[in-house]
């Protein structure tokens, strides 16, 4: 069962009743107690199947799986077999079982998959803007990062945020280093959760900057990112945006927020806590600014995640992850 099941299904029980739920999906309680569990202990990745744990995601280097990824779209009839003699005609030497796995994390284990997968295109950055006066709550997002210093005790610490034009929910966490995979982190394990929880449309993904990702990584880069939306069942646009007279509004949400977020920041900064504990102080701080901290939306006060019920008349039971701490 998919871990997206497992989760809307321990959500569920949070709502309608745990014996209900578990009466109506066909499982014991014993099985529902024991997913709340590792929920609680892991996180979303701890509803994974548990074979997964011999196939870790880090497996298979970056631009193997891209390597795999371009064939299969241009073979969809190709098992991993098939596949597998390919990438040895590339120079790449490895199993057929990796290669299997490289397909299953990608739903694409059926030849139907596979040919469904390939007659997709690729989404491609463009420079023209989304009309963001037409934007509805959860609609648009913006992601930027933020190089908050070098500390001697923490490293080089920057902010990455992904955060909703028009309800201002913002999904923040905190990195050493500037990496597509650090933005892949944060929209798999915190961006897409949310969206899901609170019912976002997402149609938008607008970039401040390229963080120096050019031509083939470039293109490597925004084929995992639509990836990703389209597993979760969004159809993405991406934006770069860089014409500075069409940025002011945009510019003044980025700025007032990571003015917040230093201002915070900055007393655990100079007690030279560990890196691990100043990203947990982090998530606390991004979930009481969505839940509670009020803002000025046509002359009334709201949190971000009240004025997104209010406007798109979502009817909001929080999940658990909501409440939880997790490492990362």
């Amino acid at each position: 069962m998919h871990r997206d099941l497992k989760f809307n299904i321990i959500t569920e029980g949070q709502k309608m009743g745990i014996s209900a739920t578990c009466e109506k999906h066909k499982i014991s309680r014993t099985i529902y107690y024991r997913w709340l569990s590792r929920y609680k202990t892991f996180g979303i990745k701890g509803l994974e199947d548990i074979e997964k744990k011999f196939s870790p995601l880090n497996k298979t280097k970056p631009e193997v799986v891209s390597t795999i990824m371009s064939l299969i779209r241009n073979h969809p009839d190709y098992g991993p077999r098939a596949i597998k003699y390919l990438l040895e005609e590339v120079g790449y030497d490895i199993s057929e079982s990796a290669v299997y796995n490289v397909m299953k994390r990608n739903h694409l284990t059926t030849k139907a998959q596979r040919i469904k997968f390939s007659t997709k295109k690729d989404k491609k950055i463009t420079r023209n803007y989304p009309c963001f006066n037409d934007m509805k709550s959860g609609e648009c997002w913006l992601f930027w990062t933020t190089h908050y210093g070098d500390y001697e005790s923490l490293g080089a610490l920057y902010e990455y945020t992904i955060f909703d034009y028009k309800s201002r929910v913002a999904c923040t966490r905190l990195y050493n280093t500037l990496s597509p995979e650090c933005f892949e982190d944060l929209l798999t394990a915190a961006a897409i959760p949310v969206a899901q929880t609170l019912g976002f449309e997402t149609k938008h993904l607008c970039f401040f900057e390229e963080h120096n990702i050019k031509g083939k990584k470039l293109d490597s880069f925004l084929t995992n990112i639509n990836g990703i939306f389209q597993n979760n069942g969004y159809e993405v646009t991406m934006h770069l945006l860089k014409e500075e007279d069409q940025l002011n509004t945009l510019q003044e949400m980025r700025k007032n927020h990571t003015h917040q977020l230093l201002s915070f920041l900055m007393p655990f900064i100079h007690k030279n806590i560990s890196f691990s504990s100043l990203k947990i102080q982090l998530q606390k701080h991004i979930r009481e600014y969505n839940l509670n901290h009020k803002i000025i939306y046509s002359g009334e006060f709201y949190s971000p995640v009240e004025y997104h019920v209010k406007s798109s008349g979502t009817d909001l039971i929080l999940p658990l992850w909501a409440y939880i701490d997790r490492t990362y």
